[in-house]
């Protein structure tokens, strides 16, 4: 008993491990890369598991094997989780009686489950991440107990209880240290950007009503100029150009307003199902201009609470992005329904896609992946849906296209 109680509380502290060290690594400002050394403490956590067994009197061992594996494949990547079933095969062949084909089976189960469950894990609270957890390892939990049982060793079942019950408590423990992390770690990202902000309402308000009265002015006179009927070609053309670029910097300067404007919003009850159809209906000219099917998939009866002209400007801003991406045309998709607190809005693209260097700078001032962009009209896009105490979740693939899921509280 004395053995049993030992080997639990190592494997307990070692799992908890990951959660420290985790932390350590990305709220520290440390002089070198974090994600590389919590990948090599995953792997040295699944080596101590896999190597020191809790072991019961009548011979049985369970360890926590699973638990690294789940944290590689959620925070750090299905590869990574791949590569620790890989490195846990081979230990298994050096160093375990158990046949090496069990091992394989189980773990391709597990991480099938993982698959299945990614996206909805990713976009769930901590609170329901733990609990999707809980689900899977009570799954292995029951099939140990039915090993037990149908083997005649139903005495060692309490055995097998309590640590169940220290399993569940690591593994809860360790997820929630990790997504607190994650959380202070976009929260001081938030603040940053919030300066950001700060700095350039700042100097929207104080030069954009300055540059805004002489464009006025010259774009009169262009348009004067433009009715002259003794100008050549070239003149004109050189015109229709200076118009179009004054037309360019009247946007730029009135997404500055936007963003320095303390505007009175008036949130009301809105029909979003009614809402996007009217959006698709008006980007679909637009659309096939650029030979680009829109497919709409929304739900009925999908109510929010928001202000109707600020949704409109984020899913328009979004749906034109994304069809400047596609410039070979195909389907572009808007998706939205109801999931649980939350409605999501997806608004999907099968354009040229963005790196991962692109996603992280994506929403931050005077960042465009766009040649003549200034990264404003998606920031706007931020800032409207954090004021709704919603999310943006994006997911994009060079070569495939990106994916914006709008996670918008539900009025319902």
């Amino acid at each position: 008993m004395v053995n049993f109680v030992k080997d639990l509380l190592l494997h307990f502290s070692v799992i908890l491990f990951l959660g420290l060290i985790y932390n350590f690594l990305y709220m520290q400002k440390l002089h070198i890369r974090p994600k590389p050394v919590f990948v090599a403490s995953v792997f040295i956590t699944l080596l101590l598991t896999a190597s020191f067994p809790v072991r019961f009197t009548g011979g049985f061992e369970y360890d926590l094997k699973f638990l690294p594996v789940f944290i590689g494949y959620f925070y750090i990547g299905p590869a990574a989780a791949l590569a620790l079933i890989v490195f846990l095969t081979l230990h298994s062949a050096l160093f375990s009686t158990d046949p090496i084909v069990v091992t394989i089976l189980n773990y391709s189960i597990v991480v099938a489950i993982f698959y299945l469950m990614n996206r909805q894990y990713k976009e769930s609270s901590i609170n329901k991440k733990v609990l999707m957890a809980f689900s899977i390892y009570f799954l292995i939990t029951l099939t140990r107990a039915v090993i037990l049982v149908k083997g005649g060793d139903a005495t060692y079942l309490p055995h097998l209880l309590v640590f169940a019950f220290v399993s569940f408590m690591a593994l809860g423990i360790t997820i929630y240290m990790i997504e607190m992390t994650d959380f202070q770690r976009k929260t001081v990202m938030e603040l940053h950007k919030a300066e950001k902000l700060s700095a350039i309402s700042q100097l929207a308000a104080s030069v954009a009503h300055e540059v805004r009265n002489p464009i006025t002015t010259i774009k009169g006179f262009m348009q004067v100029l433009l009715g002259e009927k003794n100008l050549t070609d070239n003149q004109m053309m050189y015109i229709n150009i200076s118009l179009q670029e004054l037309e360019r910097t009247q946007t730029i300067i009135n997404n500055f307003l936007s963003l320095a404007r303390p505007a009175v919003h008036q949130e009301n009850e809105i029909d979003l199902t009614l809402l996007l159809r009217e959006i698709t209906e008006f980007m679909k000219p637009y659309s096939h201009y650029s030979n680009i099917e829109i497919i709409e998939q929304v739900e009925e009866g999908l109510k929010i609470k928001a202000d109707p002209h600020e949704v409109r400007q984020v899913i328009i801003n979004l749906m034109k992005n994304g069809i400047e991406a596609m410039p070979d045309g195909g389907k572009f998709y808007i998706k939205a329904g109801n999931e649980g607190e939350y409605i999501h809005v997806r608004i999907q693209d099968e354009g040229i896609g963005m790196t991962k260097k692109q996603l992280a700078k994506l929403g931050s001032p005077y960042y465009s992946t766009k040649e003549k962009g200034t990264g404003l009209g998606l920031m706007i896009c931020y800032e409207i849906i954090y004021r709704m105490k919603g999310k943006i979740l994006i997911d994009s693939e060079v070569g495939k296209g990106t994916t914006f899921t709008l996670m918008i509280p539900s009025a319902a």
